[in-house]
């Protein structure tokens, strides 16, 4: 969503900044004129925690949610060099958005000035972090979710399972490790290991809704959490297709 800075919107902000305490500096000009440092000194007075490398996120869930990307870029014009940054939440939303135009007979001055009044809309509004406006998750919830890899074995060898349940990994993409199990008249994908920053043990990756043997239909959330809908299919030999996403049934073996 682009956000324009009116006064009336200046509420709106400051409620949304509210869920998030930590910034993660996402430079690429190498603190070109000490604009990574303007920044940063500007969220640290704000009262945000800023990291420079994507391996300081912090790494569990509520701590991750509250985190937005900041990224930023420029252009050196004559006539006014315009600034703009970004804040992206980890759902890949765009939660604030601010530009300053510098105009000077320098490119570091224009640039720096031009940072500096874009990071004044932020720093004119008003901030508190407050845990409740934190967003959530777009994904469904499950009761199994905390489940360790013994207990789902343990279900899955012993229960009246249907043949899409098991333990299964991704082929090809991005890693995830999933147990698929019933719950509720309808068959869930729980997140049992991925090297998906923004994804946690867990997670419900995808729910099914059998339509006859072998094909269900499906809603899953790709990486960014985007929200996608489609039939899938189960073929004998344990391979499993979502969309353009396919696993492999590791656990139980595939009857043959």
């Amino acid at each position: 969503m682009v956000l324009l800075f009116a006064l009336s919107s200046v509420m709106t902000f400051a409620q949304q900044l509210d869920g998030y305490n930590c910034i993660f500096l996402n430079s690429h000009t190498n603190n070109q004129w000490g604009l990574d440092d303007r920044i940063k000194d500007s969220f640290v007075k704000k009262g945000f925690k800023v990291v420079t490398s994507r391996s300081d996120i912090p790494t569990t869930q509520n701590e991750r949610l509250a985190t937005l990307e900041l990224t930023y870029s420029f252009e050196i014009k004559y006539g006014g060099t315009p600034f703009n940054f970004k804040l992206t939440n980890m759902l890949g939303e765009l939660v604030f958005e601010a530009e300053g135009v510098g105009n000077t007979f320098s490119a570091k001055a224009d640039a720096n000035r031009a940072c500096k009044r874009a990071l004044g809309k932020m720093e004119n509004m008003s901030y508190k972090f407050d845990p409740s406006k934190t967003p959530g998750l777009p994904t469904p919830t499950s009761e199994k979710s905390m489940w360790t890899e013994s207990q789902i074995k343990e279900y899955l060898t012993t229960a009246d399972i249907n043949d899409i349940e098991g333990i299964y990994k991704n082929i090809g993409g991005s890693f995830y490790q999933i147990a698929i199990l019933s719950e509720n008249g309808k068959y869930l994908a729980i997140v049992m290991d991925t090297d998906q920053p923004n994804w946690f043990v867990g997670n419900v990756k995808a729910v099914f809704d059998c339509i006859r043997s072998g094909f269900y239909n499906t809603t899953y959330y790709e990486d960014n959490y985007s929200r996608k809908e489609t039939i899938s299919e189960l073929s004998n030999n344990g391979v499993l297709k979502i969309g353009e996403l396919s696993f492999i049934k590791l656990f139980p073996s595939p009857k043959e």
